[in-house]
């Protein structure tokens, strides 16, 4: 079943174990017990539990006294400290994170984004992005139509950033970003597969170019139970040294 490759028995178990997890589990799903690992790889009881206590530490599975070893839902952790979008910084932690609803309106009525991005007409892109096949986020983002011409026949590719930059040479060097709690409506809960009220992360961006112009405003919805948001403070007295 192993191979003798310089691997510890134990991150090959942890790997194998990974795999199965992802391919045949869902979360809350039980695995099998110490002993029946054991004697279905015929290895050693240190190995197993060794392996257990990894995925333990990489938050994917969870013992519960008395019960058992449950497999967690997984929270991603979005660093909001460096300019990306979702998909470039969610590939870096090696999810996949997909489109699988993709819609686009031209708005020139009155919009509050016109007047953060100066513009007269907005081309508005709506997304729903799965993570892992799982329902993930709702996402909004807002373009001046000027900037961005016959965008949407040519977009094509997950990440909005990426694509903004190799076709219109627009790049992101600053942003403001503010996150607020709401609960799922009847339309959000439908479209990501939860219940009417459940808690969402509501994340507001707007995002300058290397000139200070405003280029882009986005809104994303995601599922508070998937998610973690990371930031890194400092102390402004130390920043003026």
């Amino acid at each position: 079943m192993f191979s003798k490759n310089g691997i510890p028995l134990y991150v090959q178990l942890k790997e194998k174990l990974l795999q199965d997890i992802k391919e045949n589990y869902k979360v809350g799903d039980i695995i099998p017990t110490e002993a029946k690992l054991e004697n279905q790889y015929k290895i050693s009881r240190i190995t197993v539990r060794k392996a257990i206590e990894q995925l333990e530490q990489d938050n994917i599975i969870e013992k519960k006294q008395g019960k058992g070893t449950f497999v967690k839902e997984q929270k991603i952790l979005y660093d909001a400290n460096s300019i990306g979008s979702l998909t470039q910084r969610l590939a870096k932690q090696n999810y996949t994170l997909q489109t699988q609803a993709l819609e686009y309106e031209i708005i020139q009525k009155e919009h509050y984004v016109k007047k953060l991005l100066n513009c007269d007409t907005l081309l508005c892109i709506k997304r729903f992005r799965v993570l892992d096949g799982i329902p993930f986020a709702l996402m909004l983002n807002y373009l001046d139509i000027k900037k961005v011409p016959n965008l949407e026949e040519n977009f094509n590719i997950e990440s909005l950033y990426t694509f903004l930059k190799d076709t219109y040479n627009i790049e992101f060097y600053n942003a403001q970003e503010t996150v607020e709690a709401k609960n799922a409506s009847k339309e959000e809960s439908k479209k990501l597969n939860i219940k009417l009220n459940t808690a969402l992360l509501s994340l507001h961006r707007l995002s300058f170019d290397k000139y200070h112009n405003p280029v882009e405003y986005s809104d994303i919805l995601i599922k508070a139970n998937m998610y973690k948001h990371k930031i890194i403070l400092s102390n402004d007295k130390m920043s003026n040294i």
